[in-house]
């Protein structure tokens, strides 16, 4: 039993091996259409197109709003906003520049972008007139206007408002009058390029399921009734709240691949909330609208949050992920220490009986059913579970992959360090390369502890005599070693814990039962 147990837990490894590698979610392949450009083309009869809009000569200006949370980019191209840099974030461990949400993709120099669909032209293309009377703000919130002029006459108002020390930017835009041809508004982010085991990628909350959009498809008809929509890029989100009259919204994706959230008005007006933020429970919760739903961790959801919730309360004391990992790993061990007793002393009994297990196994060699009958009549006058062994390690693995999940998706996770060279928790250990042949060898000093931790728990375990479970038992260090060798550092310093704590519960217990 003990080795259809390991071999299981092989197999779920090589699962995830093989899905993060090769079946994670892959950003949007790009379209052969433009659906703009469809849908100007069916509408341009009904509605009459625009003239040419107005091209700047000169680059527009641009302007700067910082709160305690983020840095805001201004453009008065579209009169949109061009960047938005999170400053309690950074780009990556060696990268310390703080982390951008919102960038340059082209053609969405600036978000929201304002499209007339009927003439096909971009508000980029216009220069809208903006003021802010603070660069900094404190104590109050600051208005950001900006008034865009088409050349039909119509003019577009555009009203952000920043708060001191909130991730979220109140949006107001009107039309006056509404122009005769269709405008629209359009939300983009970053669109990580990344594959991930997380899921990546525009989302929907009808105010009772999250839908999480893995293909998108142009032509689906705009949905009308919605609490909230957004784009998550893994550990930070922009998420839409509208307020009020409830705009059409659709989930299109642009020539260049990335998902783009499509507003549609009703009136000549807009209102609502744009955040910007990490994916972080109690300020998702601020918003009130149920926004943290979005921090799913799929299957294991119901035990990675609260892993999470014990790492984070723990943290409150130690300041370190590592040492939270490290206490977790030994409470987990702690509380099913009996259960490991039981199982240890069901193998050393099972051990014991090979002799006579052996002798059946030759006596109803070509009998299959009666072996297996025999040798449950065995176990039961000796009183032993033959599946007793393999629940430690069926516990392990839904822990396992529930803090894989934790590691890869919790913001709190990201960039945590633990010590010396393992500054980030959520990314393989990186001490140092080298190159051999082109290729560059990671070096990763917890893999290969862990792998000789391996060793040192397989020559303690009783393997009750079977030939096929020592050698695969032998390979088994290797094998850890290889597929850790990719898996985020915590991942990593868990199961050398886990090593490391059952040595020692295995040392105790020989000691007892001699």
């Amino acid at each position: 039993m003990e080795k259809r147990a390991v071999l299981a837990f092989i197999l779920m490894l090589i699962v995830l091996f093989i899905f993060q590698t090769y079946f994670a979610p892959k950003p949007p392949q790009e379209v052969k259409e433009k659906p703009e450009k469809k849908v100007a083309e069916k509408r341009t009869e009904v509605h009459r197109p625009l003239e040419k809009v107005f091209i700047p000569k000169s680059p527009p200006k641009e302007m700067t709003i910082e709160n305690e949370v983020f840095r805001v980019t201004f453009t008065e191209a579209g009169g949109g906003i061009k960047s938005v840099r999170l400053k309690k974030y950074k780009e990556t461990v060696k990268d310390e520049r703080e982390k951008e949400v919102i960038e340059d993709i082209k053609p969405y120099t600036s978000i929201p972008t304002v499209k007339v669909l009927a003439g096909g032209k971009v508000m980029e293309e216009v220069v809208c007139q903006g003021k802010s009377e603070r660069s900094e703000i404190k104590g109050k919130p600051e208005e950001i206007l900006f008034t865009c002029y088409l050349s039909d006459g119509s003019t577009v108002l555009k009203s952000y408002k920043i708060y001191p020390s909130d991730y979220v930017i109140d949006l107001k835009i009107e039309t006056k009058p509404k122009v005769e041809a269709e405008t629209t508004i359009d939300i983009a982010s970053i669109g990580s390029a990344k594959k991930s085991y997380t899921f990546k990628g525009p989302f929907l909350f009808d105010g009772k399921n999250l839908e999480q959009i893995e293909k998108i498809d142009n032509k689906k008809d705009p949905k009308v009734n919605y609490k909230f929509a957004g784009l998550d890029e893994g550990y930070f989100a922009v998420i839409w709240i509208p307020e009020g009259e409830i705009p059409g919204l659709s989930i299109i994706q642009a020539e260049s691949g990335i998902p783009v959230i499509r507003l549609i008005p009703k009136s000549n007006s807009i209102s609502g909330k744009l955040f910007f933020g990490p994916k972080k429970t109690e300020i998702l919760k601020s918003l009130n609208v149920k926004a943290e739903k979005i921090i799913d961790f799929g299957w294991f959801d119901i035990i990675a949050k609260p892993l999470v919730m014990l790492l984070n309360f723990s943290h409150r004391f130690t300041h370190n992920y590592g040492v939270d990992i490290i206490l977790l790993t030994i409470l987990i061990k702690i509380i099913f220490h009996p259960l490991t007793l039981k199982s240890y002393k069901s193998m050393k009994e099972m051990q014991k009986l090979q002799p006579q297990i052996m002798k059946l196994r030759e006596k109803y060699k070509d009998n299959r059913e009666k072996l297996n009958q025999e040798l449950m009549e065995l176990y039961r006058r000796r009183g032993i579970n033959p599946m007793s062994g393999c629940l430690p390690m069926l516990i392990q693995i839904p822990v396992f992959f529930a803090l894989y999940k934790a590691l890869t998706g919790a913001i709190e996770l990201r960039h945590a360090p633990f010590i010396l060279w393992i500054r980030d928790l959520s990314e393989p250990e990186d001490l140092f390369s080298f190159s051999i042949l082109g290729f560059s060898i990671p070096v990763r000093i917890l893999p290969l502890v862990m792998g000789v931790t391996q060793v040192i728990q397989q020559k303690m375990t009783p393997t009750g005599g079977d030939p096929i479970q020592e050698k695969i038992m032998l390979f088994m260090p290797i094998f850890f070693t290889f597929l850790f060798w990719g898996f985020p550092s915590g991942l990593v310093l868990y199961w050398l814990v886990n090593n490391v704590v059952s040595i020692l519960q295995q040392l105790i217990i020989n000691k007892k039962l001699s």
